[in-house]
């Protein structure tokens, strides 16, 4: 019984631990070439955050997110920058930030290298708001996100964004 009994514990305790580790951890992003070799990753985890819904409880959407801003810091090859107006839009919400996140490093990697940092801001808003007015994602828009939406619905995201930055 004592032999069952550590077995059983040993395998609680793996477990509990396993569920921390991620896909992602042995992806060294250390160097502007490692994070080349990890784009096609970086695509895959920023297309799984944009394909699910937000929901608290999903460890591996929340490892993708973690990975995809890893990348971002690291890599050269393109230039990121989160300025006031996410904060204003979003009012901090990690779940949307991590969206965000998600879809400045998707339209980055779809346009290649030298997109257009206004470009890439506006598509990127335009994907976000897309993603917050389908109900199958879980959020029920509000606030700015409801402005956002309303922007992108009448062609004027560009105009809404102007707003946002002063």
């Amino acid at each position: 019984m004592k032999i069952h009994l550590s077995f059983l514990l040993f395998i609680l305790v793996f477990s509990a631990f396993a569920q921390n580790s991620s896909k992602y951890d042995n992806i060294l992003l250390t160097t502007a070439n490692e994070c080349r070799k990890a784009e096609p990753q970086v695509m895959l985890a920023s297309d799984y955050v944009y394909s699910t819904p937000i929901d608290k409880k999903n460890f591996n959407r929340t490892n993708a997110i973690s990975f995809i801003m890893k990348w971002m810091s690291g890599t050269s090859d393109f230039s990121f920058i989160l300025d006031e107006t996410i904060k204003k839009v979003t009012y901090n919400d990690k779940d949307l930030v991590g969206v965000y996140i998600a879809c400045l490093a998707k339209y980055a990697l779809e346009k290649g290298k030298g997109v257009d940092r206004e470009d890439l801001k506006l598509n990127s808003y335009l994907m976000l708001a897309k993603y917050c007015e389908d109900p199958a994602n879980n959020y029920k828009p509000r606030g700015e996100i409801k402005k956002l939406i309303e922007a992108k619905n009448q062609g004027k995201l560009k105009e809404y964004l102007e707003t946002k930055n002063k």
